[in-house]
């Protein structure tokens, strides 16, 4: 209920013709108590103030919907600022002749004066200029920034969206090979990989969730993976540091360890191995995975031009921009990530 009432608040507060209203709402109470010609409010007063806003209403709309489209948005400057005065003499103009002479026409039983000369109204409407024009600015800025989040999160969904099947059919891979020998192992394998295929469905759309799960879904995935290679014992995961009460994006990791299981043992090469090392302090993460590289010299060129890879660039540029470093090397037969990111 209460997300429901800050939904419908937060669609109220970007009508624009509440905005409107609230705003030209504020303004007459605020004339109101500058024309008012006693302490006391009295019926001639809201008059004035009703009839004193139309030459205001004339030269801010005539500048927000022509003068703002025309001149400002196409960056004619120079012509905007012309504009923009003869604008403000034009409504000052209005202003004197309509208080001079026409207001008699349709107010006969009182009487009203022009108060304040070309060059006093002139500065009112200088003011009002400049507020609404500051207020049309500002909201194109925040209507932007929602636009460019909007569009960060339906990217972060596509990037997601790749992995998840790449996920999902190398342990199915994994769960087939076990299968295929009969192994005892298998139901308890499937488990865990519901286990795993839980973690994607309610954890993929979140924008953070618990290092503690991250590292226990890696843990879960290396685990199925070595079901695949008889070089188990070549795997090696370190962790070091406090993990517990950190955020991290899912799946920062697992491109980078699908990448060495493929090319670093199923590479084709003797004293092949996996080595992972992960170091947490205070807030900040080194995450480092090391790997043989393959004889082949195409899936050498791989190691760098996987869509994985691509994908994790991606997403750590559109969740941790200027927060995280990020480098990808060999140096011989050894192919190595090396990743720092300050968790928020």
């Amino acid at each position: 209920m209460n997300n429901k009432l800050k939904d419908n608040f937060s669609k109220l507060i970007k009508n624009r013709a509440l905005q409107h209203v609230l705003f030209w709402s504020l303004s007459f109470l605020i004339l109101l108590n500058i024309l008012k010609v006693s302490a006391d409010i009295k019926p001639i007063d809201l008059i004035y103030t009703a009839i004193f806003h139309l030459p205001i209403l004339m030269i801010v709309y005539l500048n927000l919907k022509v003068l703002f489209p025309f001149f400002l948005e196409r960056g004619k400057y120079f012509l905007y600022g012309i504009f923009v005065v003869l604008t403000i003499a034009l409504g000052a103009g209005f202003y004197i002749i309509l208080f001079s002479s026409w207001i008699d026409y349709f107010f006969r039983g009182y009487y009203f004066i022009a108060y304040y000369s070309f060059w006093d109204i002139s500065l009112y409407y200088v003011v009002y200029i400049f507020l609404s024009s500051l207020l049309r600015l500002a909201r194109g800025w925040f209507q932007l920034q929602e636009m460019e989040k909007e569009k960060t999160m339906t990217e972060l969904k596509a990037l997601r969206s790749q992995i998840n099947p790449h996920f999902l059919f190398n342990s199915l891979n994994s769960i087939y090979s076990l299968s295929r020998k009969n192994s005892p192992q298998v139901p308890d394998k499937i488990i865990q990989l519901s286990d795993l295929m839980r973690h994607i469905i309610y954890e993929s759309d979140s924008d953070k969730i618990s290092l503690e799960k991250e590292i226990q879904m890696v843990k879960n995935y290396i685990e199925l993976q070595n079901l695949r290679t008889e070089n188990s014992e070549k795997i090696k995961m370190n962790i070091k540091g406090e993990v517990k009460n950190k955020k991290i994006t899912p799946f920062i990791f697992l491109p980078f360890i699908e990448n060495s299981f493929k090319h670093g043992l199923k590479g084709g090469v003797e004293n092949a191995f996996v080595e992972i090392n992960l170091d947490i302090l205070d807030n900040q993460l080194h995450f480092e995975i090391t790997n043989s590289l393959g004889k082949d010299k195409g899936m050498e060129d791989n190691e760098y031009k996987g869509i994985g890879i691509e994908n994790v660039k991606q997403r750590l540029e559109l969740v941790y921009p200027g927060v995280h470093k990020l480098k990808i090397g060999k140096s011989g037969n050894i192919f190595k990530v090396d990743l720092q990111i300050r968790l928020n």
